[in-house]
């Protein structure tokens, strides 16, 4: 009996399914082909219970707040349009973890405002600048139909019997004003909505980050010390924020530093797999992080941690360009003393800029011995401490009287805000960006 399945054994078999065919077989066509297959057909065997006196917009962010309900909706939207297969990353997690935290603040704004325009007019321009920044997703108004047309049938597929017209209106009507101003701040954008960018450069100065330089195809112009919404082609899908190390020139010249995080859903094929010539996609520049120099200069407090030394080196280089400047003290830490990569180049900018002092500070004294060779740290005006960031800043008191920007990662910049609020440094005084 001859065997009609593909392969080697039967390759001139005419009657035999190609290597194309058996491919393709598993992979789910129905939504290019056009054909509606609802995903979430079978009910719930355990359904969201919905309390008859719980208002609607909270009962709404319950359903949302079920931990079966990022899978759900991301069965809801491959189904609903093949284009959502592109504008999100394999692993939507993630993305939709933050739908819901947004969605989950207007709710419960709404709910507490009780009628007050101030509170639902603040969520409204919310969703206007959420709708700018997703000038680069390049949206059409079906998106946003089929978009809300999934989220209706997740929440209610979540609720069973629960759902109700009281819930039906309410998600409605709240999805209709959020997508109307999300649309809205898309459509008052100026420029391109997304910028081409060629890889010329990789610096690899530690074992698990580096520099990557590129050319812009058109120039962007963002502020020192704002960040980019970048897409690589190493995880498609998946915008990443990263702060320009250089201030924007004319020509189109941008250098990002980047870190591998360990469990990062970017990280760590761009610092392993980025190359010269690779394509890179970027956006609106977006971010506050700036230097006050309005009149008189208050001196500045700058600290970094890792790659959070790019936003503040490109303030830095562009202060630069002024004749006068406030004072600036700069803590510069990593974990071990190996990890400052970017110190060579802070005190190139110190030899000339009299109002610069660095401090670097090493959570450890050496280096770890798996870590290989290292060149010695350049010296700096005052010798690198040992300790956590904060323990380095409030150990010199609290920096009452400065302006404070702070960059890193989240934890960092977590840490360090707390830790200077508590030595008596006034909240108000400190800035930070969350990219």
């Amino acid at each position: 009996m001859v065997d009609s399945s593909s392969g080697p054994d039967n390759a001139d078999d005419p009657f035999g399914r190609s290597e194309v065919e058996d491919l393709v077989r598993d992979i789910d066509l129905d939504p290019f082909l056009g054909r509606r297959v609802d995903p979430l057909a079978e009910p719930l065997a355990h359904p969201v219970p919905v309390g008859t006196g719980t208002p609607p917009l909270l009962a709404l962010r319950d359903l949302l707040a079920d931990p079966r309900f990022p899978d759900l909706f991301a069965r809801a939207l491959r189904a609903a349009d093949p284009d959502f297969r592109e504008l999100f990353p394999r692993d939507a997690t993630g993305v939709l973890a933050e739908f819901v935290r947004a969605m989950t603040w207007a709710l419960e704004t709404t709910e507490a405002s009780r009628g007050d325009t101030a509170a639902t007019d603040e969520v409204v321009e919310f969703a206007r600048h959420l709708g700018a920044d997703h000038r680069k997703l390049e949206l059409a108004p079906r998106h946003h139909q089929r978009f809300g047309e999934a989220l209706a049938h997740t929440l209610r597929h979540l609720a069973g019997r629960g759902w109700d017209d009281r819930l039906a209106t309410t998600l409605d009507t709240t999805y209709r004003v959020l997508s109307t101003a999300l649309q809205q701040g898309e459509a008052a954008g100026h420029g391109p909505a997304r910028v081409g960018a060629t890889v010329v450069e990789v610096l690899r100065p530690t074992r698990d980050g580096g520099g990557v330089r590129l050319i812009s195809d058109v120039m962007i112009d963002y502020h020192p010390g704002q960040y980019l919404s970048v897409l690589t082609p190493y995880s498609p899908g998946v915008w990443r924020r990263l702060s320009p190390s250089i201030p924007a020139n004319p020509a189109g010249q941008i250098e990002f530093h980047v870190r591998d995080v360990p469990g990062g859903a970017l990280s760590g094929s761009l610092v392993r797999g980025v190359g010269a010539g690779d394509r890179w996609v970027l956006a609106r520049p977006l971010g506050l992080l700036e230097v006050d120099r309005t009149e008189p200069f208050r001196d500045v407090l700058m600290v970094a941690g890792g790659t959070g030394i790019a936003p503040l080196r490109c303030l830095l280089m562009d202060m630069m360009r002024h004749g006068f400047n406030p004072r600036v003290h700069l803590f510069y830490g990593a974990r071990f003393p190996g990890d400052l990569y970017d110190l060579p180049t802070l005190v190139d900018l110190a030899a000339t800029a009299p109002w610069l002092t660095i401090q670097p500070v090493s959570e450890e004294d050496t280096d770890p011995w798996w870590a290989g060779p290292r060149q010695g740290l350049p010296r700096t005006l005052h010798r690198r401490q040992t300790g956590t960031l904060v323990e380095a800043v409030t150990r010199w008191g609290s920096w009452a009287d400065r302006q404070v920007l702070v960059a890193g990662s989240p934890d960092m910049i977590r840490a360090t805000v707390r830790g200077m609020v508590a030595a008596g440094t006034p909240r108000e005084n400190i800035s930070f960006d969350r990219p």
